[in-house]
């Protein structure tokens, strides 16, 4: 189905861009942007949604997005950054809710130059992902089944 304008904005550390017109072809969109992180040229992906009324040629930043960092297929970590019930954008690191826990634990994932330490659940495949990407650009939310630890210093 063909869109009157895109809904969302893609974005990395090589690109920014309307997405797909084309609703079939964003999932084909999504996994090509996801599968080339850590390839030695990308380091991030994000999308987010954008006003209809926002010209096709103009980018404007955004408090609310999903993007995801690392090496594919299977070093990935994302993170949502969405409103909270009381109006203020929370950043949290999305992990699997059956193997979250609080421990001090840690495993690195690399984005670029750069080293983040995440918790074990919230190492990702490509896969897992894509997922949620797909899940975020159809209702900008995350699936159930999904746990959601916040980052209270990008908070705010």
């Amino acid at each position: 189905m063909r869109l009157e304008q895109a809904t969302h904005i893609l974005e990395s550390n090589r690109a920014k861009m309307r997405m797909s017109e084309f609703t079939e072809e964003i999932p084909i969109q999504i996994a090509a942007g996801i599968n080339r992180l850590g390839d030695g040229e990308y380091t991030y992906y994000s999308i987010y949604p954008v006003a209809v009324d926002v010209p096709y040629d103009k980018f404007p930043y955004s408090h609310e997005w999903i993007q995801a960092t690392g090496v594919a297929p299977d070093r990935l970590t994302v993170e949502i950054k969405q409103r909270d019930a009381l109006g203020e954008h929370r950043l949290y690191t999305i992990g699997r809710s059956d193997s979250a826990d609080d421990s001090a634990t840690t495993e690195p994932i690399q984005n670029g130059d750069n080293t983040y330490l995440v918790q074990p659940s919230e190492v990702l495949s490509a896969a897992e992902a894509i997922t949620l990407f797909q899940r975020y650009y159809e209702t900008h939310s995350v699936p159930s089944g999904w746990s959601l630890r916040e980052q209270p210093e990008f908070s705010g």
